[in-house]
């Protein structure tokens, strides 16, 4: 039974009991009833809006998880491939920004430990120097 029915199911016992409304008792009993009835509702129209939530963000966690399966097949490849020549395995891939294009270029561990890369898109050389990282461990 929905918490609206038996709000209304407890108020109707209250009015066949014939309580007088007019003691203390009946007052805070009538109070109690019209309470029990506006807290059901409430509930009631919390636990819809929360069904209806639930509902969107599941189609939202969707949605991103078929753009996250495009984006990175198309960016990786298909991860199906039994093909061992794909450059993506087993490389940790790093990312860098052109000062001069702004094209952003991916980089495995090879081409970062060479320490310099020419950028595909205009050609200016980019050098990286790592002598000012703390090499703690």
């Amino acid at each position: 039974m929905e918490l609206s029915n038996k709000a209304a199911y407890i108020k109707g016992l209250m009015e066949g009991m014939k309580i007088d409304e007019s003691t203390d008792q009946g007052k805070v009993l009538k109070a109690m009833a019209e309470l029990m009835e506006e807290m059901a509702k409430a509930i009631e129209d919390v636990t819809v809006l929360a069904d209806e939530t639930v509902d969107v963000v599941d189609s939202i966690s969707d949605d991103l998880s078929d753009l996250e399966d495009d984006f990175y097949e198309e960016f990786y490849g298909d991860e199906d491939d039994d093909d061992d020549d794909d450059v993506f395995d087993d490389d940790t891939l790093y990312e860098c920004v052109c000062p001069s294009c702004g094209e952003t270029i991916v980089m495995d561990d090879k081409m970062v430990e060479n320490g310099s890369i020419d950028c595909p898109n205009c050609g200016e050389s980019l050098e990286f120097d790592f002598s000012d990282d703390d090499t703690e461990e």
